[in-house]
């Protein structure tokens, strides 16, 4: 039965970039370094994203990090079964690997407060709105129902607009948070009209989603500025070429592989320079 339900979860949900993406896992799983790197490939730009508006650092710091992170990774491949689970080991070695010790003013006030965020928040806010992660993977990643992650990420736009979560009432929070799902969702016309009389009668409410969404193109461009470019990106991937090829892999005993197709939570710990 609980085959039946997976197979159905992923034929309902499933999309041809993510099935791409699952098949790029599998063949890295056995050994395969050229489909290892074209997997990682499509998750480079969010830790770079992540870094680069975690801290103000060298640029090439952050490289090497990025670099160290994604061979680490390989490492431990073995241990993932499903796509969901690489990219809980990615966000747990990111969080993990936060830098903490350098500044944190940009000359971009934006910026700043991305920075001041708390490194899971943050996480969860450069996924869902720089890289456009879906909000139940993203969910399943954080290890929280949709609904959590939409309180999060209203928080986090709280901040980012430099409007405190905690001088809201429960009656704002909650609304803020159902713009977020609606947003996502694009639920019925009903559904629509009601929310849009709830926010008129919240005036700070309408204040944040309006200020929200006049943030959102400067938001496109603080993603580009940690984005390498193009010869960048080729000598970052061929660094993790030359490091996986050198490096083994490290696989789990086999009751942890067992107890890891039910949850995935047993794996090293990532740690780099």
């Amino acid at each position: 039965m609980r085959k039946l339900r997976q197979f159905i979860f992923r034929v309902v949900h499933s999309c041809p970039e993510r099935k791409a993406s699952r098949e790029l896992l599998a063949a890295a799983r056995s050994g395969q370094t050229e489909q290892y790197l074209a997997l990682a490939a499509k998750y480079t730009d969010l830790a770079h994203a992540y870094f680069g508006n975690s801290l103000h650092e060298n640029r090439q710091i952050r490289h090497d990090r990025v670099g160290q992170i994604f061979t680490a990774l390989w490492q431990h491949l073995p241990y993932t079964e499903r796509l969901s689970d690489f990219e809980y080991l990615l966000a747990a070695s990111m969080i993990e690997n936060t830098p903490e010790q350098g500044v944190l003013h940009s000359e971009n006030p934006l910026v700043t407060r991305i920075r001041l965020l708390s490194p899971r928040v943050r996480f969860a806010f450069i996924a869902y709105e720089f890289e456009r992660w879906s909000p139940r993977w993203l969910s399943l990643v954080m290890r929280c129902k949709p609904d959590a992650l939409h309180r999060l990420l209203s928080e986090a736009r709280c901040e980012l607009c430099g409007v405190s979560w905690d001088s809201l009432c429960q009656e704002e929070r909650d609304c803020l948070q159902d713009v977020s799902t609606s947003i996502d969702a694009s639920p019925n016309l009903r559904f629509n009209k009601a929310l849009s009389a709830r926010v008129a009668s919240y005036p700070r409410v309408s204040q944040i989603k309006a200020q929200w969404l006049e943030l959102r193109p400067e938001l496109v461009e603080i993603r580009h500025r940690y984005i390498p470019d193009q010869v960048e990106r080729e000598v970052i991937l061929n660094r993790i070429l030359t490091d996986i090829s050198s490096t083994r892999m490290q696989h789990p005993p086999f009751m942890t592989r067992v107890f890891n197709t039910v949850r995935f939570s047993r794996h090293g710990t990532i740690k780099v320079s």
